[in-house]
């Protein structure tokens, strides 16, 4: 008859510290290399650039007009406007002065003239205002008119700040935004503003063509193609460490149970 330790067969040898420490060091060799790619990729893929854009100029043109403007209808509504709206032309007017400044101060840095002047439309704005009466009339003109505009420059500040590469208008595109948005809000908070007037928000319902292309060039392609590969086999390698160590942890119970149906023998 064969005896229990014959029945269990030969006992397993648990790995030594080296072979346990073997998954993790390929693991870490793997996280090294995907690392090592993305450094490899040239900066100047990703590199933002300081020229001015056509795009650039519109964005200090319609800031530097709008304050021309502006801080006028403000100083109107100081005296001809509700103790409402006197609040509100008043912040408006501080709020535009200190824009101006920072406009005329990137206008020069970048060197990209602003006009002097505002628009004949916004001069026919200022007249608007000009010729009517002091008081609710005043209110809803001033109200209005400026909620109008500033809808306009938010919808242009905020395209021209998703698609700036300079750094400099991008950052100043931020303030601006701030501070039409605070404006709209504050026109709004007079009660005058006629919604029903405004325009309708023009929102693109096309969908992205099928199959656009991700405008990557061969050296980012490459690098993507080995990232893909790098992390996707460290996965399936540790998939297959778990695997195998419930596979080890299985066949250390095994013997036990034999060695106990042994004894019965």
């Amino acid at each position: 008859m064969l005896s229990a330790s014959e029945l269990a067969g030969p006992e397993l040898i648990p790995p030594s510290p080296l072979e346990r420490s073997r998954p993790l060091v390929r693991i870490l060799f793997v996280l090294v290399a995907v690392l090592t790619l993305l450094a490899s990729v040239s900066p100047a893929s990703i590199a933002q650039t300081n020229a001015v854009s056509p795009e650039d100029a519109v964005l200090l043109t319609k800031v530097r007009q709008a304050g021309l403007w502006e801080m006028p209808s403000g100083m109107m509504a100081m005296q001809k406007g509700s103790p409402k709206v006197q609040a509100v032309g008043f912040a408006i007017m501080m709020d535009h002065g200190r824009l101006d400044v920072a406009t005329r101060a990137l206008s020069q840095k970048l060197n990209s003239p602003v006009p002097d002047q505002p628009s004949d439309e916004q001069r026919g704005w200022l007249l608007e205002e000009m010729n009517a009466p002091p008081g609710p009339s005043f209110d809803s003109v001033f109200a209005n008119r400026l909620r109008a505009a500033h809808g306009q420059v938010f919808a242009i500040l905020a395209q021209l700040r998703a698609g700036t590469r300079n750094d400099d208008v991008r950052a100043f595109a931020t303030v601006g935004n701030q501070a039409v948005m605070r404006h709209m809000t504050m026109l709004e908070s007079t009660g005058m503003v006629d919604y029903t007037a405004l325009p309708a928000p023009a929102v693109s319902t096309t969908a992205a063509p099928v199959g656009q292309p991700l405008g990557l060039d061969s050296s980012q392609i490459a690098v993507v193609a080995a990232l893909f590969l790098l992390v996707g086999g460290g996965l399936f390698y540790v998939l297959r460490q778990i695997k195998g160590n419930r596979s080890r942890a299985r066949a250390t119970r095994r013997p036990a149970a034999v060695r106990t149906g042994g004894s019965h023998g």
